[in-house]
């Protein structure tokens, strides 16, 4: 099938299909691991015709969802006549000062366009403001930021993330499931927005029960075990744990198998050590987020603008709540039935070779 027409058709499922299929039926149709619709036919590839520069600050990269974003990005430029010329952490969520300053530091370089993945979903509007006063561009990547000012988004729809994994244990078999929850950290809004989609949804399976949790602690392996472990403990009835993230995720798993229950981890964020999990069954079900096709993504969107062009496919401010036009990267669904077969290197994970960028 020719790219143009492979990219009609993924462009009409990506309007039937649910969010988190609808990229694993892209994978699955002609041509769609081909070199040249890295894209997945989510958008035409195009080239910038008067190259410009990006800078990019995100919040860590201690996991393969922000390596991917940077990965995706970097690569995509390469390709496409851009130039990164920062990649900047803040080091964890909450490190908004240290953020500001990145963002700040972008005017002295040059940057056309900023991308920022937030450390906090509020406080970041007046320095974007300040950005945009120079004639800079800003782009949100990855998770959401609480501002009217930035001019696209690539990011993914959290609540139907939650709404996803509490459907997968609604249909997880016969019998009660009882979920206790480790939440995650205060603070973070696509955690927030994970739990309330989580819950809302269990509420429409009658044999679904999630047990109250408490926003609270840091993400981590840990964290997640040492969570997991109490509640486990406390509620000796529970067959399920809900996590938002795979850190988590993989040390409520452990916990599990240090207690010898036979409970089962939903969760998001797909990695390659989470896998034997899924294979043996303390994970049924795991979200992932492919940030090598946000980063991807925000490439060419940036091209665009630049270009003065139209953004194809993004849902207008106040869509899913936020300010400004964005598009929620379609995500899959790992479980048994496809995890040998998830391609890791198209959706999430850098390859080998590459070298992280020099970071500040």
């Amino acid at each position: 099938m020719p790219i143009t027409s492979f990219a009609h058709k993924a462009r009409c499922t990506l309007r039937k299909l649910p969010t988190v299929v609808a990229l694993a039926a892209l994978l699955a149709a002609p041509g769609a691991h081909a070199e040249t619709d890295r894209l997945l036919g989510l958008i035409a590839p195009m080239k910038a015709a008067t190259p410009f520069k990006i800078g990019v600050t995100v919040v860590h990269l201690n996991d393969d969802f922000y390596k991917g974003i940077v990965y995706g990005i970097e690569d995509e430029a390469k390709r496409s006549n851009v130039q990164v010329v920062q990649v900047s952490i803040a080091g964890a969520y909450g490190n908004v000062r240290e953020q500001f300053a990145q963002l700040d530091a972008f005017k002295t370089l040059g940057v056309n366009v900023a991308v920022l993945a937030p450390a906090a979903y509020d406080g970041f509007d007046p320095i974007i403001r300040s950005l945009k006063s120079t004639g800079m561009k800003v782009a949100s990547v990855g998770i959401p930021v609480n501002s009217k000012n930035v001019d696209f988004g690539v990011l993914q729809d959290d609540s139907a993330i939650g709404k996803v994994l509490a459907d997968a244990v609604c249909r997880s078999g016969t019998g009660e499931k009882t979920v206790v929850s480790v939440p995650g950290p205060a603070g973070a809004e696509w955690v927030r927005l994970r739990y309330v989609g989580f819950t809302d949804e269990a509420k429409k399976c009658p044999s679904m029960k999630v047990l109250p949790g408490a926003f609270g602690g840091a993400l981590g392996l840990q964290e997640g075990l040492a969570q997991t472990s109490d509640l486990l403990l406390r509620n000796p009835d529970a067959n399920f744990v809900y996590t938002p993230e795979v850190s988590l995720g993989m040390g409520a798993a452990q916990a599990i198998r240090q207690q010898n229950r036979k409970v089962q981890v939903v969760t998001s964020s797909m990695v390659r050590e989470a896998a034997p999990m899924v294979k043996d069954g303390r994970m049924l079900a795991v979200v992932s987020e492919p940030g090598i096709i946000m980063g991807r993504l925000i490439v060419q969107y940036a091209i665009r603008a630049e270009a003065g062009q139209p953004l194809p496919n993004l849902a207008p401010p106040s869509a899913s709540g936020l300010a400004y036009p964005h598009y929620d990267v379609p995500s899959t669904l790992i479980t048994k039935a496809n995890v040998d077969t998830h391609p890791f290197e198209i959706y999430e994970i850098p390859p080998k070779n590459w070298q992280m960028p020099a970071v500040q």
